[in-house]
């Protein structure tokens, strides 16, 4: 297909499992499109559709309705084209564990007619020291950059990660994100899923909110927060109750809220002023300036907060 073909489009995607709890709508009208050349975050909880939507580009799961095209192409009809433009990194995947890694490497590279040179990606990754370690006996997060390492050999136009950095202390995950970066720069393009605020910040070129089986919203970083959670705030926690004259002052500079525990912000673009309000008011104190974050803009757009709890593993 030609160059202007988006990397992925979904139109209107449902699919509905059918478990012993229940039915679950895994996907409930998902619609997206990812432009090539991109890093692309799928941005969402555990259980919001990431993965389900993701598996579907390549083929590994079939939609019950909508449209899925992977660089213009149809991934029922076009797996074999697909299989060697397209790799994915499941969230789960499993892998011949006796090898040892530079072992599984070659194998891998066999599969292709023109595979990238493994010395480098494990270079890249960190991971030359363990070529002669078997795959059983890595740690789950030498394991992860393992695997993404061997959707990396085929030196695909499309690569797609589901939850990449999960089990990586922080070290390993920026170093990730600076290879993911220069593959973006050289021409790939990059789709992975996260619940990390911070790595969707860090690394994405555009975000894609995912929420009980829909895209809620998408944009660069930066437009989303812009979009949904507005300027900087100026928070600040209260000794006793506020005034209503003094309320009716900081009120005239932006929105305030005050919260049951005695925490409060007010947004505003005149941070400078509402300093010199707040530190003149009796019973403010804590000031500080609050810039909005992409979790802020999650939280508006779905009306939940994302929280992500991970164990980084080390040798």
């Amino acid at each position: 297909m030609t160059a202007q073909s988006p990397a992925l489009e979904l139109r209107d995607i449902r699919k509905r499992y059918n478990t012993p709890g229940g039915v679950i709508d895994a996907l409930a009208g998902m619609t997206l499109t990812a432009e090539q050349h991109k890093i692309h975050a799928f941005l969402g909880p555990n259980g919001a559709g990431k993965s389900t939507s993701l598996e579907m580009t390549v083929g590994l799961r079939t939609p019950d309705s909508g449209i899925v095209r992977t660089l213009g192409l149809d991934p029922r009809t076009a797996r074999d084209e697909l299989s060697r433009r397209v790799a994915i990194q499941p969230q789960e995947a499993k892998v011949f564990q006796y090898l040892r890694v530079g072992e599984l490497l070659d194998l891998w590279s066999s599969f292709y007619d023109h595979p990238r040179p493994a010395d480098e990606i494990l270079d890249s990754l960190e991971l030359a020291k363990y070529v002669e370690r078997q795959v059983t006996k890595l740690s789950g997060g030498t394991l992860q950059r393992l695997n993404v390492a061997l959707a990396m050999v085929s030196d695909p136009e499309l690569l797609i990660l589901d939850e990449p950095s999960t089990g990586l202390d922080p070290r390993a995950r920026e170093r990730l994100w600076s290879v993911l970066g220069s593959w973006r720069d050289r021409g790939t393009t990059i789709v992975l899923s996260t619940h990390s605020m911070e790595e969707a910040t860090a690394l994405a070129d555009s975000v894609f909110i995912v929420d009980r089986g829909k895209c809620v919203s998408s944009g660069t970083p930066k437009e989303l927060i812009a979009s949904f959670a507005g300027g900087p705030a100026v928070v600040f926690r209260l000794s006793g109750d506020l005034s209503e004259e003094n309320a009716s002052r900081l009120r005239s500079l932006g929105e305030l809220t005050v919260n049951p525990d005695r925490s409060a912000a007010l947004k505003t673009a005149r941070t400078d002023e509402a300093l010199a309000l707040l530190s003149q008011t009796p019973g403010c104190y804590d000031l500080s300036i609050r810039q909005p974050t992409l979790g802020d803009a999650y939280l508006a757009a779905t009306g939940t907060e994302l929280t992500a709890a991970t164990t980084p593993e080390e040798d």
